[in-house]
């Protein structure tokens, strides 16, 4: 939530934008804000800051998304986190749009105070708080909520990214190296499916946690307090219940990289048969699933259109290859 986009032209009274229209269904009483910050514009979804729309004139996030998305993060926000001892973004409300697809979701703001995984302190705060999200036990109905982020998840996520690269190859605009690139893409990601029962097989005593799914710095906030800095997380879009290789991966791209000694300190009081060696293999693996995912999203792009309508997915998959490789270097596949 920092960097504002400009691609959405605000209304001169800004009583009249949809966002402030939905939060006055929650605030009634609620006068004009100070300013709209528009954070993240997506397709129909959207992500503002409302100055001035909380509690002593606080800011609030004001999250259009689909709502079965938001279903799922608004019970993480409002009956998960709040029963567990981490500090925790509050949901101020929720708006559904009279369709059904969209809804509102209203939250704390989580302040300006960006994580580094360059920085010690803050992955050790990470570490600390992952372990304690995947220590946490999940009453039966919550979990039900939860959507599969167990292995088979990414193994379909494989599949499909897989078949949509090899689709591209005859799309005529691509270049004669954009297609040599796309293959090694494809190759790479054989190598993965012709590995998978190892990684099924390393899962499966694994304990089965609350997934975040999108455990990157920018949806990490630190706040300071009279007890140090607190670890803040948010945007639980992606959430689920699986085993939680992702959310550990290293050094991948912008993800957390929490200290894995930390982590495995407290998942062993839980869970004693696990040493830093099988929490260190779950990151290495959570890197290629990781990219599986990241590359899913992308091969789903890459489909049809001008050069210039692909060539930003066609640059981002360019990006993961030579990542793909040196995670299954890791991991000893080639």
């Amino acid at each position: 939530m920092s960097r504002p986009l400009t691609s959405e032209i605000l209304p001169q009274r800004l009583a009249d934008h949809r966002a402030i229209k939905a939060w006055r269904q929650i605030q009634p009483e609620w006068s004009e804000p100070e300013k709209i910050e528009i954070l993240k514009l997506k397709g129909k979804t959207a992500v503002y800051r409302l100055s001035g729309g909380g509690l002593n004139g606080s800011a609030i996030i004001a999250k259009r998304c689909r709502t079965p998305t938001a279903t799922v993060e608004r019970a993480v926000y409002e009956e998960f986190l709040p029963s567990l001892p981490v500090p925790a973004v509050g949901c101020r409300g929720f708006v559904a749009e009279p369709e059904g697809e969209f809804c509102w979701l209203f939250l704390e703001d989580a302040g300006t105070h960006a994580y580094s995984p360059a920085n010690e302190e803050h992955r050790v705060l990470a570490g600390r708080w992952l372990g304690t999200i995947h220590r946490a036990r999940l009453p039966a109905d919550f979990r039900a909520q939860l959507p599969d982020r167990g292995t088979n998840h990414y193994l379909q996520s494989l599949r499909v990214a897989r078949a949509e690269l090899g689709e591209s190859f005859d799309n005529p605009v691509f270049l004669a190296d954009d297609v040599a690139m796309l293959r090694s893409v494809v190759a790479q990601c054989e190598v993965v499916e012709a590995h998978w029962d190892e990684l099924e097989r390393f899962c499966q005593d694994l304990p089965r946690t609350l997934v975040h799914g999108d455990f990157v710095v920018k949806n990490l906030r630190l706040r300071c307090g009279s007890n140090g800095p607190a670890l803040l997380v948010f945007d639980w879009e992606m959430a689920g219940w699986g085993v939680p290789a992702t959310d550990l991966a290293q050094f991948l791209g912008r993800t957390v990289s929490p200290d894995l000694e930390v982590y495995s300190s407290l998942l062993r009081q839980d869970f004693p048969q696990l040493d830093l060696r099988d929490i260190q293999r779950l990151a290495d693996y959570g890197n290629i699933l990781r990219l599986v995912d990241k590359i899913f999203w992308e091969a789903k792009r890459l489909v049809g259109g001008s050069y210039e309508v692909v060539l930003k997915p066609l640059m981002t998959v360019q990006l993961y290859e030579p990542q793909l490789a040196t995670a299954l270097r890791a991991v000893g596949w080639s």
